[in-house]
């Protein structure tokens, strides 16, 4: 692979030389056609996020037989990614943003409510499992008497 060539025309050739029409990559890969194509003309603002970019080179890469890493990797250079969407930098920042429920109480008593709730419904099932029984005079079957 020639670090002059771009993307876009990078995955063209590799396709091309494989004799692969975009309609046949298109159904390997299951990326639409026209996606396949914004991607070797190198239309990234036709694109969705850049991870679904990254992933669809990726897969390209192996549909076409080239190196999936260095395909990313030439897309990286052509294209670097900014602060928060650097692969790999961004799952720190996305966990610690991720909503932590706060009803004033703690875990510990959270989860002494749901064991009450538990009980609750244990007691209510074991009272109408009783109640049926005395109802009926123990008798579990239906035969007449």
């Amino acid at each position: 692979m020639n670090r002059e060539d771009k993307i876009g025309s990078y995955l063209r050739k590799q396709r091309e030389a494989r004799g692969m029409t975009v309609a046949e990559l298109s159904r390997a890969t299951k990326i639409k056609e026209a996606s396949l194509l914004a991607l070797e003309e190198a239309r990234f603002d036709a694109l969705p996020a850049r991870v679904f970019v990254v992933g669809w080179v990726g897969a390209y890469a192996r549909a076409v037989g080239a190196d999936p890493v260095a395909a990313v990797e030439l897309l990286s250079a052509e294209r670097p990614a900014s602060g928060v969407h650097r692969i790999g930098d961004c799952m720190p920042k996305v966990v610690a943003k991720a909503p932590i429920p706060d009803d004033g109480r703690g875990v510990g008593e959270r989860r002494r409510y749901g064991v009450v709730v538990v009980v609750f419904l244990l007691l209510i099932v074991a009272t109408l499992t009783l109640s049926l029984l005395l109802h009926h005079g123990g008798r579990l079957g239906g035969g007449m008497s």
